[in-house]
């Protein structure tokens, strides 16, 4: 008797194991498949816009990101660095176009 109940119980636990590595795959998978997604979507985007995109923009979304965090929980006085600007700041000068050398 003890035989049948040690057979089926390892047979139950290798069911379980093979059901939670299955279900591991699938959701590995499907961030996977939702970083395709999201990486074509912003591709996409960019290509609509007229620009390239670059990992600069990814950069800039990220330190973005940190530094609006950052304000939640900083310290007093940490971002007083910047002072604020008045009308007397403002310089005019006249706009040009700035094209890139192609190398």
């Amino acid at each position: 008797m003890h035989v049948l109940t040690d057979g089926l119980g390892g047979l139950l636990r290798l069911m379980v194991r093979l059901t939670i590595l299955a279900a591991g795959a699938v959701f590995f998978l499907s961030l996977l498949f939702a970083g395709i997604v999201v990486a074509g979507a912003y591709t996409l985007w960019c290509l609509l816009r007229g620009r390239r995109p670059t990992l600069q923009d990814i950069l800039r979304f990220q330190r973005n990101r940190a530094g609006w965090s950052a304000g939640f929980g900083a310290r007093p006085g940490q971002g007083s660095a910047q002072r604020p600007t008045s009308g007397d700041d403002v310089v005019e000068v006249q706009a040009r176009e700035i094209t890139r050398a192609v190398r």
